[in-house]
């Protein structure tokens, strides 16, 4: 029997992805599986899909971004008639908390399906992959297939596994490779991340020609003959995977792996020599400093304008502002740091008013095209923190983190003294570049914070990091907690 793929309808593609030709698409729903990869076109339709899949404000369009993740981390301070998300009871991740069990079902349902989606596009590449005759095109859409998979799981495993310093072997998620519904059993912490690096690991072989034409432009790239190929940074991309790999190895606390996967991308060259991505000192025209996305989507240019311009409106009962100046400051650590950051100035960085402050990251009217509507997942800078916090020379790691300071316009710190100092200063940068994106959470998480700024919770404990796996997939899901 032929399984049934459910693919979301793909007709406002070409217009969302902001290139008329990148592909030729039809919608499809519930299509057997013979119809839908029969062809090299649809194996490029299924792979867009799972884009388009994680695109969605449950998942990276706002939730898992700058919604209910950076939510956690304190980043706002919702208006009038507005959940109050400062409360410590918005953190009882450990009894299914009616504040936050809508959450973090969906974060576990969605993900699930864009990876039950994922898995059959990769069965299906093994059975009838040489219908793919592109010269490179098996391996890019396969490559990029596993990358996604190591990225899902990675998030998965920081959402709802343990503090993994503390508890590596606690059992954590089903790691499922295969699109079918068979029971699976819970994996140890432990035994996820290694899966998370064997995916990674051959997503890496599988895309060492990515040509990574990681490029913004106002106009068509005509050097690029196949719009498949543009615009690398919204897919997942060589960089992309070695960028997840440094994350996965540093939440697993292997320091020296971690280091190397972030200098690989720092250090990334084009075939003349240039370097792939360079740090930003001005984003008065570019806010979302595109010269060092690593990562990104595409976001659908129809529905994304509006829902940023909702969120982000400096309104009495606005979700998403950052409070008064004085606690805008304190994030940015003003009093030590001036004022002078690109991330915090009116340019680029924030509205400041007299009663309230609004991110501008998502002001996306910029004059090149392709960068407005777009989603960052991972940023040059983050690899930047991950080598310096992973560098035992102090004056090395403090090199590492004054390149983005001094990008950003801020003085450079004087050696580290202490490993202590190293930390503040890394933490503080998190704050900083981080802000609206849902990275810092993670960060508190993986080093076990007890407290953090304007944390509500008096002593943060494992308890209230850990998401609590859906009650029914807990009893009918094939396996136990």
């Amino acid at each position: 029997m032929n399984k049934r793929i459910n693919i979301i309808a793909l007709l406002g593609l070409l217009t969302m992805m902001g290139c008329t030709n990148w592909l030729d698409v039809k919608p499809k729903v519930n299509v057997e599986d013979d119809e839908v990869f029969k062809n090299e076109q649809g194996f490029k339709e299924a792979l867009t899909g799972l884009y388009i899949n994680m695109s969605k404000p449950t998942l990276y369009g706002k939730e898992l971004t700058y919604g209910f993740i950076d939510i956690l981390a304190q980043r706002y301070v919702p208006g009038e008639n507005v959940p109050r998300f400062g409360d410590e009871n918005f953190y009882q991740f450990d009894v299914n908390s009616d504040n936050t069990v809508a959450y973090t079902n969906n974060f576990w349902n969605d993900t699930y399906n864009v990876l039950a989606n994922l898995n059959n596009l990769l069965d299906n590449i093994e059975k009838n992959g040489a219908v793919i005759r592109t010269e490179g095109y098996h391996d890019l859409i396969k490559g990029e297939a596993l990358g996604l998979r190591g990225f899902l799981y990675l998030d998965l495993l920081r959402m709802f596994g343990p503090i993994y310093k503390d508890d590596p072997n606690s059992l954590t998620l089903p790691y499922r490779t295969e699109a079918n519904r068979d029971d699976k059993k819970l994996l140890s912490a432990k035994e996820v991340a290694e899966r998370i690096i064997l995916d990674l690991t051959e997503a890496e072989k599988l895309l060492k020609n990515d040509a990574l034409n990681i490029k913004y432009e106002s106009g068509m790239q005509g050097e690029i003959a196949d719009p498949f190929l543009r615009r690398r940074s919204k897919r997942m991309n060589l960089m992309a995977v070695k960028a997840t790999m440094a994350r996965a190895y540093l939440w697993m606390g292997e320091k020296d792996k971690a280091k190397q996967k972030a200098l690989e991308v720092i250090n990334a060259k084009h075939e003349d020599g240039s370097p792939v991505f360079s740090p930003v000192t001005d984003n008065s025209s570019d806010r979302l400093l595109s010269t060092e996305l690593v990562f990104a989507l595409s976001m659908d240019q129809n529905t994304f304008p509006n829902q940023v311009r909702a969120d982000f409106l400096l309104t009495q009962w606005a979700w998403y502002a950052a409070g008064e100046k004085d606690r805008l400051y304190e994030m940015f650590d003003v009093a030590k740091d001036g004022a002078n950051d690109i991330r915090l100035s009116d340019r680029g960085g924030f509205t400041i008013t007299s009663t309230n402050t609004m991110t501008k990251k998502y002001e996306q009217k910029n004059s090149a095209g392709s960068l407005n509507n777009t989603m960052p997942l991972i940023r040059l800078a983050e690899m930047y923190y991950i080598a310096s916090e992973c560098e035992d020379d102090m004056e090395l790691s403090t090199k590492y983190l004054n390149t983005i300071r001094k990008a950003r316009g801020l003085t450079t710190l004087s050696t580290f003294a202490s490993p202590s100092e190293k930390q503040e200063n890394i933490e503080k940068e998190y704050r900083k570049e981080m802000y609206a994106e849902g990275q810092l959470w993670y960060f508190y998480k993986r080093l076990g914070y007890e407290t953090f700024l304007f944390s509500p919770v008096k002593k943060m404990t494992e308890k209230h990091y850990r998401f609590s796996l859906p009650e029914n997939e807990i009893i009918y899901g094939g396996f136990e907690k």
